[in-house]
């Protein structure tokens, strides 16, 4: 090989070698290139509502947070759920904040009283009363006794031997067990022949029937 290609091919070398040594500085020299968000807005519009003492619309910093908005309506209310709020979370213009209420606490309506429990309380009351209380209790009344008018302004006697269960229950102390007792009776036997066979009625005393004597008839 002549000495004329040698000298080519080292001037090549040379050339190649200090363009490479001068890339490597330049890139080395040069500043990193650095992507980074837009600036945001100096100031944000943001709508707070809910749980706050004020709620409204509000003028806050560009990096405002939830807490700074709460702040700027006055604070929580008594029933917001500040469980459910983040105070650290970033705000944006236009941003909307609903600040949530609590649940309200469901208490359980009072049991209705039982016949029981009102018989209970009636006992005790009647028991805390005292036997020396000196008040008057009132007698008990006595049944009403239903007769049909005969027309001359007295009642009439009712007749056992034709009345009804309804009829004789009208009577004093017959009540509509006696009364349907009565009519059966009368059903199996035939018609009373005075009326002190009504004592064979079961739960007729001599007593009733001096009672009833002058309100009731044999019939004509």
């Amino acid at each position: 090989m002549s000495r004329l290609v040698v000298g080519v091919l080292a001037a090549v070398a040379a050339v190649v070698l200090v363009g490479a040594l001068f890339r490597l500085f330049d890139s080395a020299s040069a500043p990193p290139i650095v992507i980074a968000d837009p600036p945001g807005p100096e100031e944000i519009v943001v709508a707070v509502e809910g749980a706050v003492a004020t709620p409204g619309l509000y003028r806050l910093p560009g990096d405002a947070r939830h807490g700074d908005a709460i702040a700027a309506a006055g604070g929580l209310a008594g029933d917001a759920d500040q469980a459910l709020v983040n105070p650290a979370r970033r705000l944006y213009d236009e941003d909307r904040l609903v600040v949530p209420s609590r649940a309200p606490v469901e208490t359980a309506a009072p049991a209705a009283a039982t016949r029981d429990d009102a018989a209970a309380e009636s006992t005790t009351i009647s028991g805390d009363r005292d036997d020396d209380d000196p008040s008057p209790t009132e007698p008990p009344l006595a049944p009403i006794a239903v007769t049909a008018s005969n027309g001359g302004g007295g009642p009439s006697p009712i007749d056992i031997n034709a009345a009804s269960a309804a009829e004789l229950d009208a009577l004093p102390g017959i009540g509509p067990a006696l009364a349907e007792r009565i009519v059966d009776l009368r059903s199996e036997r035939g018609a009373f022949r005075s009326v002190e066979e009504l004592e064979q009625v079961e739960g007729i005393s001599p007593r009733m029937v001096e009672e009833i004597r002058p309100l009731v008839s044999l019939g004509g």
